[in-house]
């Protein structure tokens, strides 16, 4: 604080400092409200693995990493004022993004992929970097395959892929023998089926270029978002979504199936709520070995769909975070929203010119995996565990929706003659009165 004194001939102003660590402020006994945080500036830096060499250039970057491997992008902004940096780094170029907390700080890898687009505009160049994720998803697959499980998974990714094959990062739960061949499939939907046909594992690509394919987990964050972590969050009641598909495996092999309920209601209104192209898909993937009839998987699948599972999410505005990872169970005390508990960490943005990172939080409740992430994306595998995706999925839809009609009635009245439908005595005839053809009255509206 600043306190002016008058000494007569003039004032001087005196700077006076309150801190914890001065006798002044023992004194007073003042104690800080909050435990002390650090907001310090993160620092970033590009990295170019194939010329191992950091890129001086770079003046700006934003990194989005999410619990979907297909939502993990990044920019990256080069000083280009000659257009010369841009030519370096043509498209598919792997790179990788460093970072520190603080300028002390040991850079760790926090981002790796490849160049998807180039932009150069007003002395500076931008590179939109896609994940190295994506290898997973630029290849259809038409191979017949058999071996374990893992012999599959090493030989379509040496054959389909640039990453690499480390044995060590590979950990099948179910190895069994298959025999399967594929015909144009996506190979990220045949690493899903192989998955499926295991234990349910979680499969991408590291930020060092190396596959993975290992059991699904969660670990503690190692920061929690309490009062006086964040600078700004929103939890609104709206925010809230409710699960809006069920898909139910059951019985055992050889007797299996699968069911499908959805409430397209529900799907369409938060596509209007958020925004989003398509209508946005909750679902819930249950597996019940004990049900043994279609009637009762239906019913039960039913039944989690009325329950409502509800998610809430919200978002936080804070700073740093950069060891903590999407899937992350982190506690989240927002007082003023009636917030507090454990939520996972669905997407983390990193702005390294604003100095912010933004937290984007599913509430931890039965089952949640992936909530929303970028709004557009389903939301699947609560437990997939076991099930027959072989199976027939019986498709249901819930359409129900309360409609107004409204309508309007008008009457009107029209003379028909007793000549023209009885017969009279002529009965050569049609009419008593010899009355052939239509010779009804005119239409009079009477209402």
């Amino acid at each position: 604080m600043t306190v002016s004194v008058d000494f007569g001939d003039g004032w001087v102003d005196l700077q006076i400092a309150f801190a914890t660590t001065l006798p002044l402020a023992e004194y007073f006994g003042i104690v800080p409200l909050l435990p002390p945080t650090t907001t310090g500036s993160t620092v970033w830096r590009l990295y170019d693995p194939t010329a191992a060499a950091y890129e001086s250039a770079m003046i700006d970057c934003s990194v989005q990493d999410a619990f979907s491997r297909f939502a993990r992008t990044a920019t990256v902004i080069l000083s280009d004022p000659d257009g010369t940096v841009a030519a370096k780094y043509p498209r598919k170029t792997p790179l990788h993004l460093f970072a520190a907390e603080t300028e002390a700080g040991t850079p760790v890898l926090r981002f790796g992929g490849y160049v998807d687009d180039i932009k150069t505009d007003a002395a500076e160049t931008a590179l939109t970097l896609l994940s190295f994720d994506f290898w997973l998803r630029a290849r259809k697959v038409y191979r017949e395959c058999s071996g374990t499980i893992s012999a599959v998974l090493q030989d379509l990714i040496t054959t389909y892929t640039p990453l690499t094959w480390d044995a060590a990062l590979v950990a099948v739960a179910n190895d069994i023998e298959i025999d399967r061949t594929w015909k144009g499939e996506g190979l990220d939907a045949v690493l899903a089926e192989l998955a499926a046909m295991s234990g349910g594992e979680e499969w991408g690509a590291d930020d060092s270029g190396k596959f993975f394919f290992r059991p699904a987990s969660s670990r503690r964050s190692p920061r929690d978002f309490i009062e006086g972590e964040w600078f700004s969050a929103d939890f609104e009641e709206d925010s809230r979504a409710e699960i809006n598909k069920v898909t139910l495996y059951y019985g055992e092999s050889p007797s299996t199936g699968a069911v499908s309920v959805q409430d397209r209601v529900s799907q369409m209104t938060l596509q209007a709520r958020f925004g989003s192209p398509r209508p946005v898909v909750i679902e819930a993937v249950r597996t019940y070995p004990e049900i043994a009839t279609e009637d009762a998987a239906r019913a039960k699948a039913l039944q989690i769909l009325a329950d409502r599972s509800v998610i809430q999410t919200g978002t936080l505005e804070t700073w740093g975070g950069l060891s903590v990872r999407p899937g992350d169970v982190c506690r989240v005390v927002v007082e003023d929203q009636q917030v507090d508990g454990d939520y996972r960490v669905a997407q983390i943005e990193y702005a390294w010119r604003d100095e912010t990172t933004v937290v984007t939080l599913a509430e931890n409740s039965d089952g949640v995996v992936d909530v929303l992430v970028e709004l557009s994306d389903e939301v699947s595998r609560l437990d997939a565990r076991a099930a027959d995706t072989d199976a027939t999925v019986l498709e249901i839809v819930r359409l129900v929706e309360p409609v107004v009609v409204e309508t309007e009635i008008k009457v009107w009245t029209r003379a028909v003659p007793a000549t023209m439908f009885t017969f009279g005595v002529h009965r050569g005839r049609l009419g008593a009165g010899s009355t052939i053809g239509d010779s009804r009255g005119e239409r009079v509206q009477v209402i």
